[in-house]
């Protein structure tokens, strides 16, 4: 079993974002109807829920790098869990719009300190090639979320009621992450291993205290969630395979990807948030809408795992233009889907919900290769914070633009503008990066 931890931690992963972040965002929009119905919340206050959720989380992204300095990766994840299932405890207990904003500031905070910036790290500690599929795969959790708590939750509130429906929710986290912390650890040292894809057999036992060759460690001490000890290796077996990086980004080149995640969190956040209402107000049906809206769902879930794989055979920066392609088609498709009509309906949300995974791997993927060790925890952080500021920030603009135009296709027209322009940095980018990379290497002697 200790030959094959890596698996297991890669399970633990994927249940950290189902809880963290499938259940306080990606699968919450099933609450919605329900919020917005209750006596002193309406629709105002139903908006408000969400978008006290998302300010919180991005307050917490903010200060995720000193947290897991003070905490290691396992316990960080104990308490952002604990949040998470206490925030949906409070959702539960919830007879009015403040306590309703409470349990948002709880699951803010769960968000932020127990989402993308602990798998990302976890995946960085434990793997060291081929993190294309293992990214992949962990961020399926929370679109599995997405497809399975839905269904779930419409049941269990209809026949218990909406309060049942969030305390069996807090319940399913607190089960779910009591499960995950007892199987997680922070790094494969604590288990006697070395990270996966290193030139030693990944069952081959580290001493007590040692850190293994190219190892990226979190250190044994608890304040240690991100400090590394030895730098992975510059020269990866498959080269056409994403590894885990040693150079990091010089200060210019970080600048430009910084903005490029302000714009791929604008695109993806609200591309995929306001999908549902663009279909119905180009004049397609509300069943219709709802079908194309699973339909974005399931592609969004199976394109994180392809992103990864495809990754993973032609590379970060060909993948990546690959999916971009992908999104842009997608986002055009959208502007144009008034006259298209249904049909035109469903390749956008397939087009689109494939081409968005690069926001959850693509973006994993990006921080493990283009930062050393010592700097992962950081990069990890300054993406995740431009990511959610780019959600935030433009988050009233769709709609302020269909009030002036009448049509929120103008919305996704620029959207696909602004993937263009990120597809353009990140190519630009990663042609320095591997530059970069060269250069270090044959630097190196012998």
């Amino acid at each position: 079993m200790r030959r094959h931890y890596r698996h297991i931690i890669a399970a633990c992963c994927f249940c950290i974002l189902f809880i963290n972040q499938g259940l306080p965002a990606t699968s919450f929009n099933v609450f919605q109807s329900y919020l917005v119905a209750l006596p002193g919340v309406g629709d105002v206050g139903g908006s408000l829920v969400l978008t006290t959720r998302a300010g919180v989380s991005l307050v917490a992204i903010f200060f995720v790098s000193t947290f897991y300095r003070r905490f290691s990766l396992r316990v960080g994840v104990a308490i952002a869990t604990l949040f998470t299932a206490a925030g949906f405890g409070v959702y539960a207990a919830a007879s009015n719009l403040a306590l309703l904003c409470l349990g948002s500031v709880l699951t803010g905070i769960g968000y932020g300190f127990g989402g993308v910036v602990a798998t990302t790290m976890l995946i960085g500690n434990w793997y060291r090639g081929h993190i294309g599929t293992i990214a992949g795969v962990v961020g399926m959790g929370s679109g599995a979320a997405s497809m399975v708590m839905p269904v779930a939750s419409a049941a269990v509130i209809a026949r218990w009621g909406l309060s049942a429906a969030f305390l069996a929710e807090a319940l399913l986290a607190l089960g779910l992450g009591a499960v995950v912390v007892a199987l997680l650890r922070s790094k494969p040292q604590d288990v006697g291993l070395r990270p996966a894809s290193e030139d030693a057999p990944a069952g081959a036992p580290v001493a007590p205290g040692a850190t293994a060759p190219g190892a990226t460690a979190v250190s044994a001490a608890p304040n240690a969630g991100a400090t590394p000890s030895t730098p992975a290796p510059a020269h990866p077996a498959h080269p056409a395979r994403v590894q885990v990086g040693a150079v990091t980004l010089p200060r210019s080149d970080k600048r430009l990807m910084l903005a490029a995640m302000v714009l791929m969190g604008a695109v993806a956040i609200l591309g995929n948030g306001y999908f549902s209402v663009l279909l119905t107000s180009s004049g397609i049906g509300l069943e219709t809408a709802a079908l194309l809206t699973a339909i974005l769902g399931g592609a969004l879930t199976a394109g994180k795992f392809v992103c990864g794989w495809v990754f993973d055979q032609l590379g970060a920066r060909s993948g990546s233009l690959g999916f971009f392609t992908l999104l842009i088609v997608g986002l055009v498709l959208c502007a144009l889907v008034g006259p298209g009509g249904a049909t035109d309906g469903f390749f956008a949300a397939l087009f689109l919900g494939t081409g968005v995974a690069l926001a959850t791997t693509g973006v994993s993927v990006w921080t493990l290769e283009l930062s050393a060790p010592r700097d992962r925890l950081q990069l990890v952080r300054d993406f995740q914070v431009a990511y959610a500021f780019g959600g935030f920030a433009f988050n009233l603009m769709p709609g302020a633009l269909a009030g002036a135009t009448g049509s929120y296709a103008i919305s996704y027209a620029l959207f696909a503008g602004a993937a263009l322009a990120c597809a353009l940095i990140v190519s630009v980018v990663y042609k320095r990066h591997d530059r970069l990379v060269a250069e270090s290497a044959s630097s190196r002697p012998d």
